[in-house]
């Protein structure tokens, strides 16, 4: 399905910052279409829907971005048809599941819902990519633990429950979501059946260009 929208917002974290998969998203559009569509990444790294931050952030310098501090500018100065929302990575801050912090990025995707819907803008949804802790296997900390200076090990799972509400609002609220999580998890067991080392994402969090193509 090609959108019907003429100027295209993606916002997102540093992964949208990037722009890997935007570009990708791009010339698919080029490619498949006589419609040319006008792409604005507008990307930051380290921010949340949720309006999170861990303690230490950035060595304590500044907290995670929110989205909310700068989504009403955005929108009202580039004027887009359709937004494009991959938000979740650093929203449960690299810790163990949280009711409490689940509820934050509940609440900021409606805050973001509502702000675009106000404005007649529609919403399309990506699911977290996966949080791998293969490669930084050095770098990542059990489960029980009273504080998280490093991330949590069984974080994907973490996402993976963002996700999977997601796409139960896809069905219950008709909301438009792609699943990333879910075909970034099936590509990489498969490509660990043959090398068990194999990750998309050498820090375990930002994929290279096979992860996001």
């Amino acid at each position: 399905m090609l959108p019907e929208a003429g100027r295209i917002v993606f916002l997102g974290d540093s992964i949208t910052a990037d722009g890997k998969y935007v570009e990708y998203v791009e010339t698919v559009l080029l490619a498949r279409s006589p419609k040319r569509y006008e792409i604005i990444d507008l990307g930051l790294s380290s921010e949340t829907v949720s309006g999170l931050s861990e303690d230490g952030h950035a060595g304590g310098k500044f907290p995670r971005p929110d989205l909310h501090e700068r989504l009403t500018r955005a929108l009202d100065k580039t004027k887009p048809q359709l937004v494009v929302a991959c938000y979740g990575m650093n929203d449960g801050i690299y810790h163990p599941y949280s009711d409490e912090r689940f509820g934050k990025y509940e609440s900021g995707m409606g805050d973001l819902r509502r702000e675009a819907s106000a404005r007649g803008i529609a919403v399309t949804h990506l699911t977290p990519p996966v949080f791998d802790p293969v490669p930084i296997k050095d770098k990542v900390l059990p489960a029980g633990l009273d504080a998280y200076p490093k991330p949590f090990v069984g974080y994907d799972e973490v996402l993976g429950r963002y996700g999977a509400w997601l796409q139960r609002m896809a069905d219950s609220e008709k909301w438009v979501v792609v699943d990333i999580h879910g075909a970034m998890t099936k590509a990489l067991d498969e490509k660990r059946k043959a090398d068990p080392a194999f990750t998309f994402a050498r820090d375990g969090v930002h994929p290279n260009a096979e992860g996001t193509g």
